[in-house]
């Protein structure tokens, strides 16, 4: 097999493990090397095809692109991006269709230098798309998410995380003891020195009322059952307790009060999930990554608003989770199994 036809359809496969659809015509047919990702408020499209098909592609994408950029307002997209990618020399047809919303680019891909050669002054760095290339023309397998082997039917974890927090809820409420067992079990830096490790662990499944669980019930519904059933059991389970370990860490070091709940565990789950639609794009999430990342920074943000959240828990949970993800990527790059 020539080449380059084993480069591009190992850029093809690169570019469908990152979220990059394969757009089809009304019959359901491939367009010749055309793909599509949108990030809110950018469209993506390109197109890359052998020597035989480059000129039907060159057809394909320009018209695609005018019919794209005519939609782009019922897609809330401000802009759309339309690369083309060249493995020939030359100036290949006419440039890419252009107006004030639509960018048109062209690069020349070298395969013998893998290097990108931006044509007409354009970027030669874009989202990405520069990695995943290289990526082909080394000859590198596609990596996917450490997918959990076996499809998870049921989110048993996240199930128990909140039946305990509920049932320790309802019991703190109505015994009458509830102060007692927050100074007991919930987390302090005097607790923490005097060798009371385990309000690390107790800390996460108290919580002061029916508002705070149900804020901290959303998060792991959403967040929480989905990345159970990416990860598998055990690695979620990782996951939730060492980032509420570094969100409490980070608490008792930043100031001495006594805290309780499950925000750092859950921000952890946000973090290890912002990072995956980094990496991965929205197949996994069902969110772009200027959706998580804007969420991320105003769930963080408003903490400061509210002189009753320990934001510093959510920091310490948000970093650790970040921590956790891609320490579980080097090991899937290893190829070393971990428990589900």
């Amino acid at each position: 097999m020539d080449n380059s036809i084993k480069f591009i359809e190992n850029f093809y496969s690169h570019l469908s493990a990152h979220s990059f659809l394969r757009v089809k015509d009304v019959h359901g047919n491939p367009l010749p090397g055309i793909f599509l990702r949108m990030e809110n408020p950018v469209l993506y499209i390109l197109g890359i095809a052998p020597k035989e098909e480059a000129q039907e592609m060159e057809e394909s994408l320009t018209e695609y692109t005018k019919q794209m950029g005519e939609a782009l307002e019922e897609m809330r997209c401000t802009h759309l991006i339309s690369l083309r990618i060249l493995l020939e020399e030359g100036d290949g047809g006419p440039s890419v269709y252009s107006d004030e919303r639509i960018h048109g680019v062209t690069w020349h891909y070298d395969l013998e230098q893998k290097k990108v050669f931006a044509k007409d002054g354009g970027p030669s760095r874009l989202f990405g798309i520069e990695k995943l290339l290289h990526l082909a023309a080394e000859g590198e397998a596609v990596t996917q998410p450490f997918l959990a082997p076996e499809k998870i039917k049921r989110p048993w974890a996240c199930i128990i995380i909140f039946l305990v927090c509920l049932l320790l809820l309802v019991y703190t409420t109505l015994s009458g003891n509830g102060g007692s067992t927050i100074r007991a079990f919930g987390l302090s830096r005097r607790g923490i020195l005097q060798g009371e490790y385990y309000r690390f662990l107790t800390a996460m499944f108290l919580h002061s009322g029916i508002m705070h669980l149900a804020s901290n019930t959303l998060f792991l519904y959403y967040f929480g059952t989905k990345t159970e059933r990416l990860f598998g059991t055990g690695r979620f389970l990782a996951l939730y307790l060492i980032s509420g370990f570094c969100g409490g860490t980070f608490s008792i070091l930043a100031h001495d009060v006594l805290g309780i709940g499950a925000s750092g565990a859950i921000y952890g789950i946000l973090g290890a999930m912002l990072l995956l639609t980094k990496k991965y794009g929205p197949a996994y999430t069902d969110m772009n990554y200027a959706t998580m990342l804007l969420l991320a920074v105003a769930s963080i943000g408003f903490g400061f608003l509210d002189m009753g959240v320990d934001n510093f828990a959510h920091m310490g949970g948000f970093l650790g989770g970040c921590l956790v993800f891609l320490f579980f990527i080097k090991q899937a790059k290893k190829g070393k199994k971990l428990s589900t």
